[in-house]
């Protein structure tokens, strides 16, 4: 699984996780939490309804209702509406009693009915004079009740007989009392309209009357005639009582401000924990090899070149390792390498000016005199000491890509010629001869004098270690798209574990060599470098006992120079073989 995957599924999981979960429990809370609200305000709207009804009961009026409910808002904290059944007038309202907005409220209303409910006993036969009584006696003790109100007492009332009210006054004087008894009775008229209404609850059902009106009332489907009077009674009783009686009101109450979120933030707070420490885990896990790079990384900066990381699976930062752990590799290898160069360089240096302090100090001390065999060896020490420092500046500049390259076309045959001209005598003063094979026409874009100095460090190299009566080669020829050329000696050859490392800086296959036989090391480097800022490879074949063949491949005709390296104005560095 790669890194990308692995990481878009822990954030998925995450994700889905907690939006699923969250989404639960958030529906299911707040369902709850409404269903609760809502058995709340019910149930608060129940006891603010008794508690007006009482006061409708005991006061027989709903003067200084406004009162209680203020009460009541202030208690709650909720608004109060009071409107008659048909919404039409409004009775109180806490919000205008405040002082405040008054905005629309909830739909949700409560009947409020102060009137009480006849109980006519079963099939007594007094059901009309029963009805007559409890009309005169509710309206008296209802006007009574109102009158002690008005005079500030607080009257309370108990049922009697029928579910009527019966009012105390134990805190009223007696004289307020005396007062407001007199004039309770209803007028004549009113007691004759008693008579008729309840007359007609007698007549036949399917004649009926509504009680009250003057057409006929809406027919009932009750078969049980005594259960139909008594319901005509309680009807004729309701509305007789009506003129007097508290009317039936409708209450409002305004809903609490949104619900409790504190069980759905704990809810959130149970899940997310689990969730937030799941998803630290799942990424310590997939972040561990980031983490891994990371320490590596600031270790190497600090100096640690043997610092690496473990590779694990095959994902991108698998492969990030790998890279981290290559270049780590090939910076360690670099830094042996400039460690060992600096060290090859001072030893280099070393003898040659050991060399000439030595013939300097037998010099001064009159040890030696200052003939021409002194002056001839002091030279030759000093030419050596600058062949290794012009060899060195070449391959800076070379591999800084600042050596300067005049490019031309060069025909490889003739640059094979001068080449073996320029080195047979130095080839004949050790019996070995050199020969040239090379094909016609052969073309390549490049800087001749560097691409001479190039195969002219193979030629010396190969002289060097070719035996005394053999030859060495000089050979080009067509390969594919490519010019090769060829330099092949019939020396000792080398070693296969060696022939990795002939290109290396001050490398010398045979230990022994010193010097004066074995060049400064850097034939060879230089050689490869000035090769490939022409955009070709070097290489070799050898066979240990019977020779070794270099070789040099060239792209044919004209070819564009590397970016950034042989570009012609750079500094002009010294040709010299090595």
């Amino acid at each position: 699984m790669t890194f990308r995957i692995r990481v878009f599924a822990l954030v998925a999981v995450v994700v889905l996780l907690a939006a699923g979960v969250s989404t639960y429990l958030t529906l299911t809370l707040a369902q709850n939490a409404v269903t609760s609200s809502a058995t709340a305000q019910q149930q608060l709207m129940r006891q603010i309804a008794e508690e007006v009804t009482r006061y409708g009961r005991d006061h027989g009026t709903w003067e200084g209702v406004a009162e209680v409910a203020a009460g009541i808002a202030r208690r709650t904290g909720r608004r109060i509406r009071l409107d008659t059944q048909d919404g039409a007038v409004g009775v109180v309202d806490t919000a205008v009693l405040a002082g405040e907005p008054v905005t629309p409220m909830t739909k949700l209303t409560f009947p409020i009915d102060a009137r009480p409910q006849l109980d006519l006993p079963q099939a007594s036969g007094q059901e009309r004079q029963i009805t007559l009584q409890a009309i005169e006696e509710y309206r008296q003790e209802i006007r009574f009740a109102a009158c002690l109100s008005r005079a500030g007492m607080q009257p309370q009332a108990v049922t009697t007989h029928y579910g009527l009210p019966l009012i105390t006054h134990t805190m009223a004087p007696p004289d307020t009392v005396a007062e407001c008894r007199t004039g309770t009775a209803s007028q004549p008229r009113s007691i004759t309209r008693d008579q008729e209404e309840v007359g007609r609850c007698f007549d036949t059902p399917a004649e009926k009357t509504a009680p009250g009106s003057r057409s006929a009332a809406p027919r009932t489907l009750e078969t049980d005639p005594a259960q139909h009077l008594r319901t005509c009674l309680r009807e004729v009783f309701l509305t007789r009582i009506g003129i007097v009686g508290p009317e039936p009101l409708r209450l409002a109450v305004s809903s609490e401000d949104g619900i409790d979120t504190t069980p759905i933030m704990l809810a959130f707070s149970v899940v997310a924990v689990p969730i937030v420490l799941g998803s630290l885990l799942l990424s310590r896990h997939v972040l561990r090899p980031i983490q891994r790079l990371t320490v590596a990384t600031r270790r190497f900066g600090e100096g640690s070149l043997d610092q690496r990381v473990a590779v694990q699976g095959g994902d991108e930062l698998a492969q990030l390792a790998v890279t981290f752990n290559g270049m780590a590799d090939s910076l360690q290898h670099a830094e042996e390498q400039q460690r060992r160069m600096i060290a090859d360089i001072a030893h280099e240096l070393r003898t040659p000016l050991a060399n000439v302090r030595a013939y300097l100090e037998a010099l001064e001390d009159g040890l030696v005199s200052a003939d021409e065999t002194l002056f001839r060896s002091l030279h030759e020490e000093t030419m050596l000491q600058q062949r290794i420092i012009d060899d060195l500046q070449t391959l800076a500049l070379a591999e800084a890509g600042a050596l300067a390259y005049d490019r031309s076309t060069v025909d490889v045959g003739e640059l094979l010629d001068s080449c073996r001209a320029a080195h047979q005598p130095a080839a004949a003063a050790v019996a070995v001869e050199l020969a040239v094979a090379a094909g016609p026409a052969l073309l390549v874009h490049a800087d001749a004098g560097r691409l001479r100095q190039a195969v002219g460090n193979l030629v010396t190299n190969a002289v060097r270690h070719a035996p005394a009566g053999t030859t060495v080669t000089l050979a080009a020829l067509r390969v594919g798209h490519d010019v090769q050329i060829q330099v092949t000696d019939r020396g000792c050859g080398i070693p296969p574990d060696d022939q990795r490392r002939v290109f290396q800086r001050f490398w010398r296959a045979d230990r022994a060599r010193t010097r004066a036989t074995g060049g400064s090391g850097l034939g060879l480097t230089i050689a490869r470098q000035i090769t490939v800022d022409h955009g070709g490879t070097i290489g070799l074949v050898s066979e240990p006992g019977h020779g070794t063949t270099f070789m040099i491949s060239l792209p044919v005709g004209e070819t564009t120079p590397a970016a950034g390296r042989g570009l012609s104005g750079g500094r002009k560095a010294p040709l010299h073989d090595v």
